[in-house]
């Protein structure tokens, strides 16, 4: 007996740094990157409503989950990386999803390319951002630019808070949650009437170095006729590792990311808006027509 339980003392002994290094962000020593296809790939064409874009060079902490669970959910994507999506055709899309923790080289061309994001939420498309970096793959100086000016400063807490519970991509989600880490950095430049839907804690567990509470980790903010969402949260790590409050609000995130889009609520094309406008004319041309009418039977 006494020998097992030594065996079993030794086991955990050896494991236990696994198990505390097993955390999203950077890795001493981290796993060769699983790099994505180099040209733009329909991975699937279901008939959610929307056709989302999907942008990554390499799986975000080496996992699939965030394709895996479009795949299970039937959405139509497209999944491309950084050496074609310059030439891409954003208006073809109803959502674009950026990937978390991508590589430098990703970030790059990111940014060398902004301006067609911005074009793209301006123009009424729905801009979604996983915008942990600092992990397995990305650099911890790699800061995430949004339309708007709005940008990233690195932060680790082990705990977000919920700021918005009226907020759909909440739905679900415990108040105080939790995540190895729950979010890598929070927002700042906030464009006016930004809506902050999770916030720090200033709680880190995991190397504790504490920081500041009360900081934005997930916003979001219409910006001309669009709309941008982001978050620092480890949402594609969270559901690889059954952090279920921050899987849920990735789940959550890409429903209302399509519900928000062009494709949900397109805006009418110039002969739609023709045959309204032909509407109200002849409404109130037959408004004013019976009230002569009646003025002159009276």
């Amino acid at each position: 007996m006494k020998k097992l339980l030594l065996l079993i003392i030794t086991v955990f002994v050896i494991s236990a740094p696994s198990f505390s290094q097993l955390n999203s962000g950077p890795n001493q020593n981290p796993p060769a990157p699983v790099f994505v296809k180099p040209g733009p790939t329909v991975t699937n064409a279901g008939g959610s409503g929307c056709k989302f874009l999907v942008l990554e060079d390499n799986l975000p902490w080496n996992t699939s989950a965030l394709t895996d669970y479009m795949t299970a959910q039937g959405d139509n994507f497209t999944v491309a990386n950084s050496s074609v999506f310059p030439g891409l055709d954003f208006s073809q899309y109803d959502v674009i999803v950026v990937a978390s923790d991508q590589n430098h080289a990703f970030h790059l061309v990111f940014q060398a390319n902004f301006a067609k994001f911005v074009n793209f939420v301006t123009n009424g498309g729905s801009l979604e951002v996983h915008s942990a970096t600092c992990g397995w793959n990305s650099a911890c100086t790699d800061v995430i630019t949004l339309p708007g000016g709005v940008v990233t400063v690195d932060q680790f807490d082990s705990y977000n808070d919920i700021a918005d519970p009226t907020n759909p991509i909440v739905n679900g989600v415990s108040n105080h949650f939790f995540g190895h880490f729950a979010s890598h950095a929070y927002f700042t430049n906030l464009v006016p009437a930004t809506d902050i839907i999770t916030i720090t804690t200033g709680i880190n567990n995991d190397t504790g170095i504490p920081g500041i509470a009360g900081l934005p980790t997930t916003i979001q903010y219409h910006y001309g006729s669009g709309l941008v969402t982001a978050t620092s949260c480890t949402y594609e790590f969270s559901c690889q590792y059954s952090f279920t409050d921050i899987c849920t609000m990735m789940h959550n995130d890409l429903s209302y990311s399509c519900n928000h889009s062009i494709a949900a609520n397109p805006v009418p094309t110039m002969s739609q808006w023709g045959l309204i406008i032909f509407g109200i004319f002849l409404l109130i041309f037959g408004t004013l027509y019976i009230l002569r009418r009646k003025g002159t039977a009276a």
